[in-house]
């Protein structure tokens, strides 16, 4: 029986199926639009490879720069394609196309590649040839004086294993899509780039990789993340540094109305499952969507997994503790606080449309309990952490009265 129309997938999903690589070559993808001043620092990093790349195709997204003419003084390896504006997505779609190594690697423009980047990771995958793709740690990094990138922090990666690995992606992008070296057929078979996404197109494609194919790690770093204050983005959504965040938050948000659309429920256990029957795995499966929902700031996708919870529930009794954490922890994973805070009126208005039984009080304290964990350590002037406190309070009463009508 599937209670409340939980979805199951209608087929298993399998990985799909890799074929043995018998010669590993590497094709590099470099999408870019007006970096000329940071392109050729991330050409001559590439050709200086101690594995070289059979290809390197710099895809110019109609750049209104010095671009072209900067790509005129470089001969192949390095190829150059321009097209009209379109976005990341579409560029490096047109990169995948054109491509003829059987391993992929999609590079930033205004990044640059340490020496042994192709020659680690391919390494790894000849020891992994059940991997699809593998990943890397990679470093910060700062204009100098000069302009030339100044190596700062390294990025290490949690160590996740390969059960959760999908489900802590899902949570967060831990990871950066340009220290993935991908099979070529990973990339074809599941149909290139979203091309509706002009930001948040990397952490989508990260989420099906790691869907479909196992990955493999690769302990050495790989490039230099240069952070500066130049705009970013395609031409249609171009952005500045200060605005990184809020149009990241609005991408990552529809990826997570992707995942929900497209990934069956299983997905969210750990280990995966590919049928989801019995209630006590309903009920983990709905705890973990709903903190995944919560972690892109999906507020009602987020309260619509908490009320399916609570269904599966006892309505006479608390929930169990477990569940009650999920539902704290929640709150306080990824983008929750940012979205909670931006729609008060509404999350508020949600908490009250909750059942108001025992289990719906108990949760309602949960609620409570991430909110006072916010209210303690994020940042912010005496009179908004005043306003959260409060806020604290207001969830805490809804634990405490049978009536909701009037908190």
């Amino acid at each position: 029986m599937n209670y409340l129309n939980i979805p199951t997938p209608l087929t298993p999903h399998p990985l799909n199926h890799l074929d043995p690589i018998p010669g590993l070559r590497v094709s590099v993808l470099v999408p870019t639009f007006n970096r000329a001043t940071y392109l050729a620092q991330c050409l001559d990093s590439l050709l200086a490879q101690t594995m070289p790349a059979l290809e390197i195709i710099v895809i110019d997204d109609g750049s209104e720069d010095g671009t072209a003419e900067l790509l005129k003084l470089y001969r192949p390896p390095v190829r150059a394609i321009r097209k009209e504006n379109g976005g990341k997505p579409a560029a490096v779609n047109l990169g995948l196309s054109l491509a003829q190594g059987n391993l992929i690697w999609i590079f930033d423009d205004d990044d640059v590649a340490l020496p042994d980047a192709i020659a680690s990771r391919v390494e790894v995958l000849r020891c992994r040839p059940d991997a699809g793709f593998v990943y890397s740690p990679h470093f910060y990094g700062t204009d100098g004086a000069d302009g030339t990138i100044q190596q700062g922090r390294l990025h290490g990666l949690p160590n996740h294993a390969a059960d959760s690995f999908l489900f802590e992606l899902m949570k967060g992008c831990y990871f950066h899509l340009n220290t993935v070296l991908a099979r070529t057929d990973a990339y074809r078979t599941l149909g290139g780039f979203d091309a509706q996404l002009l930001s948040s197109e990397d952490y989508d494609m990260q989420l099906r990789l790691a869907r479909a194919y196992p990955a493999a790690y690769c302990p050495q770093p790989s490039f230099i993340f240069r952070q500066h204050g130049g705009l970013r983005g395609a031409k249609a959504i171009r952005y500045s540094v200060d605005q990184r965040a809020k149009v990241f938050r609005s991408f990552d948000q529809r990826v997570g109305h992707k995942i929900r659309a497209n990934f069956a429920l299983g997905d969210y256990l750990v280990p995966r499952r590919v049928h989801v029957t019995d209630l006590a795995a309903q009920r983990q499966a709905l705890l973990s969507r709903m903190t995944v929902m919560a972690s892109k700031g999906c507020l009602l996708e987020m309260m619509d997994d908490l009320r399916s919870v609570m269904a599966l529930l006892p309505s006479d009794r608390p929930p169990p503790e477990a569940a009650r954490k999920a539902v704290s922890q929640a709150i306080c994973t990824g983008y929750a606080a940012n979205a909670i805070e931006e729609h008060w009126d509404d999350f508020l208005s949600m908490l009250q449309a909750l059942p108001s039984s025992r289990a719906g009080r108990s949760l309602a304290w949960s609620i409570a309990a991430g909110l006072l964990r916010l209210a303690r350590v994020y940042p912010g002037p005496a009179s908004l952490r005043w306003l959260r406190a409060r806020r604290v309070v207001r969830v805490a009463m809804l634990g405490m009265l049978p009536n909701r009508a009037t908190p």
